[in-house]
């Protein structure tokens, strides 16, 4: 999550109920008044938030506190209670729990200028907060995951993979830049950067290398860098560009990229089949491609659930391979398609479960379970680029696919 998700907002349909009535005049004579006055508390209230978020962001309890305090003396009616329950947690794992109800609402809500909403699949089953329109900052995790999401500060931008100059596209961890890998001519590799709104970011600052090839170290576990070359910015920070000599295709080129002082690298791996510009190789085709291209995207490639539980079972069969596949070529941006339908066809065979024994019952349910988690991290490591993560994530998610071909197959499912 970067990820393509339809913003699910959690909020009660009586707390949207409560905040409609928040935000409309009290009647029509004074009204532009009271629109001021409500626009200018909503202001304070945003304001103050945010603050609460950046330090649960940061691991502060202390200034989430105080945040909050501050937020309370600003709440109106509707969100003083939401307030309240946060402030009033024991420690700031509790905190992060009651931050969730209240963050909904708030999302819900048409956001000032310069805010922005974000969503994590990963906490709680997903939760929604509102923060400034910039990089990833997650309140829910903290430092243990800090740019796990997605900022939708511009409508659509987040969907927007497509390559400026002919390359690969992945989003940045930090959820704002997106990274475009292109190898325009023999032995040219350059990173190209956007940022939230697909305007191009001046990367003279940023520090990198292309890296060949690797090696792994058992006595510290890392990966150790053989063939590398310093990316180096182009007059007037355009690109990063690197001589990494004249490669046979596909080429794999490893970007190891930082793009703060004092932040860690980010890691992303292209694979190249020509070079970059040339035309495409077809990509894959959605499962409902009848279905109006308005609805959520989530919504488009949502798979039919097969009425025969052994049609299910092949239909996540296909897409695991599908996914195979996609890892093989690199196009880890596409893997989200297969991977978010294989997860619905998992949840319809979790619905199913009461008809198997009871130890195929139970070993049905670990196993979508294991494979609904693997096919959000697959959609979100894939957006990053990160092959080492992608390979971990379909590890968990090829072993939960072995697991229920296996009892299904023993169980001879109609």
């Amino acid at each position: 999550m970067a990820l393509r998700f339809h913003w699910p907002i959690a909020t009660s349909s009586a707390l949207v109920a409560l905040a409609l009535l928040t935000t409309l005049p009290a009647s029509a004579s004074g009204s532009s008044e009271a629109t001021v006055a409500q626009d200018d508390r909503l202001a304070a209230q945003f304001t103050e938030y945010v603050g609460a978020q950046q330090a649960l962001a940061a691991d502060d309890e202390n200034a989430a506190r105080a945040a909050l305090e501050r937020l309370l003396a600003v709440a109106d009616d509707v969100t003083r209670p939401l307030v309240q329950a946060v402030a009033r947690a024991g420690d700031i794992e509790t905190m992060r729990e009651r931050f969730k109800p209240l963050s909904e609402f708030l999302a819900a809500l048409d956001l000032p200028q310069g805010y922005a909403r974000a969503y994590c699949p990963m906490y709680d089953g997903g939760s929604n907060w509102v923060q400034l329109d910039g990089p990833v900052r997650n309140p829910y995790y903290g430092s243990q995951m800090l740019t796990c999401g997605v900022v939708d500060a511009a409508p659509g931008a987040h969907m927007d993979h497509s390559p400026r100059h002919g390359g690969t596209v992945f989003m940045a961890p930090d959820g704002f830049h997106h990274i475009e890998g292109a190898y325009p001519e023999p032995g040219v590799f350059r990173i190209y950067a956007t940022d939230n709104f697909r305007e191009p970011v001046d990367v003279t600052l940023w520090m990198g290398r292309a890296v060949l090839e690797e090696e792994y170290d058992e006595a510290t576990d890392e990966f150790r860098e053989v063939t590398a070359f310093a990316m180096l910015p182009a007059p007037g920070g355009a690109y990063l560009e690197a001589e990494v000599g004249d490669l046979s295709t596909p080429a794999e080129i490893t970007a190891k990229l930082q793009l703060e002082e004092d932040f860690p690298e980010d890691r992303f791996d292209f694979i190249f089949a020509g070079f970059s510009g040339d035309p495409p190789r077809e990509t894959l085709t959605l499962d409902r491609p009848s279905v109006p291209a308005a609805l959520p995207l989530a919504e488009r490639i949502r798979p039919r659930i097969p009425e025969r539980t052994s049609d299910i079972v092949t239909g996540i069969q296909a897409r695991d391979e599908e996914i195979i596949d996609l890892v093989a070529r690199g196009a880890f941006t596409e893997i989200f398609i297969p991977a978010l339908q294989a997860k619905e066809l998992a949840l319809a065979l979790h619905e199913r479960a009461e008809a198997l024994p009871a130890r195929a019952r139970n070993d049905v349910r670990i196993a979508v379970r294991s494979l609904v988690r693997a096919a959000w991290l697959l959609d979100w490591y894939g957006d990053l680029g990160n092959k080492q993560q992608v390979d971990g994530a379909y590890d968990v998610f090829g072993s939960a696919v072995a697991d229920i071909s296996r009892i299904y197959a023993g169980a001879g499912a109609p």
